[in-house]
């Protein structure tokens, strides 16, 4: 049996919403100001505003998987320090054989606060996964669907902490792709005011696949805004956020 996409019938509608998917894409894309640069992969590539980048920059990357195109990227363009930082076994094992010098990275869970320890949710085995998933990514949030049975304990760092590690008052950029636990740190930084500790904020939304809906996400973003951010740019679930007195 041959699938929609595969009928002659739904073959010019599917093409044509591809080709609108694009052009709107190329669109957002082409109207970004002077200054923004995509680094990486499609798959694990983030645009950044290069302009707000100063001399000796600190990338704090949260959430590597098995693609770390955007910190090696970061690093060539930009030079200075990256400080990767993620939980799973599965991530730490390929950081460990293809992290160029400079990249550091802590097995540990970004959260609100430092020193705490919390249930990280391990990734079902792949063919349990939906598709597309890489089987990666585990998640602080037992709603997660890709959280599976098994579990791990794992201690806490903060923004707070990492920075006081790194001897900086503040970092360039900080990459949250933390798998639905963005909610409760965004939250936390933007009561606090520590999110300004930070020039760029980049962060990948789960309303799609955790427990939060997308309001959680608007009032996320209205959060981060209100912290003095202004939303350069949406690229699908990722947001890239720009200090106002630094843009």
């Amino acid at each position: 049996m041959r699938t929609a996409s595969e009928r002659p019938d739904a073959y010019l509608p599917l093409q044509w919403w591809r080709l609108k998917r694009s052009l709107g894409r190329r669109w957002r894309e082409w109207r970004l100001p002077r200054g923004f640069e995509r680094l990486g992969t499609r798959y694990g590539g983030w645009w950044l505003f290069v302009p707000a980048v100063g001399k000796d920059p600190l990338l704090i990357d949260c959430g590597l998987g098995r693609d770390i195109s955007f910190p090696v990227a970061f690093l060539a363009r930009c030079g200075g320090r990256v400080i990767g930082i993620d939980p799973s076994p599965a991530a730490m094992a390929y950081c460990s054989e293809h992290c160029p010098a400079g990249m550091p990275v802590r097995a540990e869970a970004f959260w609100t606060e430092a020193g705490h320890t919390l249930t990280f949710h391990l990734p079902r085995p792949p063919d349990e996964l939906p598709a597309g998933a890489d089987g990666v990514s585990g998640s602080l949030l037992a709603s997660h669907s890709y959280a599976g049975s098994s579990t791990l304990s794992v201690r806490t760092t903060s923004l707070a902490e990492i920075l006081a590690a790194a001897g900086r008052s503040e970092c360039d950029v900080l990459k949250l792709d933390i798998e639905g636990a963005e909610y409760e740190v965004l939250a936390a930084l933007c009561s606090n005011g520590e999110i300004r500790r930070a020039r760029q904020v980049l962060v990948e939304f789960h309303h799609h696949c955790t427990e939060h809906p997308l309001e959680h996400t608007l009032e996320a973003v209205a959060a981060v805004q209100g912290s003095g951010f202004m939303l350069a740019h949406t690229e699908g679930s990722n947001y890239i956020f720009v200090r106002r007195d630094v843009s």
